[in-house]
């Protein structure tokens, strides 16, 4: 897929994703570096089922993104 001019595919995701992640946060009245942060910080359960799903879904996209990184 050819990128924009001067642009690299992978900044093009990372500004999705970013946006996206954005307007999650404002759907949810919320951050998930708050939820992370704050919530591991109180050993709360529900915060660290969060971060390991943040971890885990991260993991799955790098699978399918590793060969943009070679």
């Amino acid at each position: 897929m050819p990128g924009a001019p001067g642009r690299p595919r992978s900044r093009r995701l990372s500004l999705g994703g970013g946006v996206l992640a954005g307007f999650a946060a404002r759907l949810a009245r919320g951050c998930t570096s708050g939820q992370g942060l704050v919530g591991g910080a109180e050993l709360s359960v529900g915060a660290w089922v969060f971060l390991m799903s943040i971890f885990a879904g991260g993991w799955m996209v790098a699978w399918f993104v590793r060969k943009q990184w070679i």
